[in-house]
């Protein structure tokens, strides 16, 4: 008698694991996936793609933001000013194509 209660008592804590298991599968395949844009854009002179760089010196942090036309090769290097809490054209710049 004592060996057929303890294997009912395991039935039932399989079918209620069976049953969380397959009701958290269920839930799980019916989320959708993350989609990001595409981090390009179109535009009259081509593509634009931009890039951002966080930097810890001192204690302090700079942000500096690289934007370019991958068609040219044209960019432009901004940062961040604390200052006057806007965004600058860095007086450092890349020529026009960098690599060539």
């Amino acid at each position: 008698m004592q060996i057929s209660n303890f294997l009912q008592k395991c039935f039932g804590i399989a079918l209620v694991s069976g049953t969380i298991l397959f009701g958290s599968a269920a839930l799980i395949a019916t989320i959708n996936p993350a989609k990001a844009d595409n981090p390009t854009t179109e535009n009259s002179t081509g593509k634009i793609m931009m890039d951002q760089i966080n930097v810890q010196k001192d204690g302090k942090s700079f942000y500096q933001i690289i934007v370019w036309d991958t068609e040219s090769g044209k960019s432009k290097l901004y940062f961040l000013s604390w200052s006057e809490n806007v965004w600058k054209v860095s007086s450092n710049q890349l020529p026009s194509s960098p690599i060539y």
